[in-house]
């Protein structure tokens, strides 16, 4: 597949994920130092790596569920010179972890959006001095 930029491979792994049930990020962006455009990105699975262990691991007082699961799933774009588009050059699909169901789908941090109407109606209550509980 082939893109004139980089949000477009984005907006793209962003809809796969959103049909498929894994939440996303970008893990890197090279960029040119002679153009500053991008010459490639990659973007993975949000269970993508393992975290690094604290020194103070012991001395938890909540604990928390490990996130991080080292997921290879990714897609790497690289920008072809020539012709001047991105083009998927590595893409791998699998998980070693469990997916959201449909039903939760929407609840996925790279899934939640809000609209213009939204946005406006949270603007005029925060302007007016309406707290957020209040107006909900």
């Amino acid at each position: 597949m082939k893109f004139k930029t980089p949000d477009e491979g984005w907006l793209l792994w962003m809809a796969y994920d959103g049909r498929t049930g894994f939440d996303v990020r970008k893990r890197g962006t090279n960029v040119s130092k002679m153009d500053d455009k991008v010459t490639s990105c990659r973007y993975v699975c949000s269970n993508e790596g393992v975290s690094a262990k604290r020194q103070t691991e012991h001395l938890r007082k909540c604990f928390r569920a490990e996130t991080r699961t080292d997921c290879k799933a990714r897609m790497i774009n690289i920008l072809d010179q020539e012709i001047r588009n991105y083009e998927v050059t590595d893409v791998v699909l699998e998980h070693n972890h469990l997916l959201h169901i449909p039903e939760t789908f929407h609840l996925m941090k790279s899934q939640r959006k809000i609209s213009k109407l939204q946005v406006f109606d949270i603007e005029t209550y925060d302007d007016s001095g309406i707290r957020p509980k209040a107006a909900h």
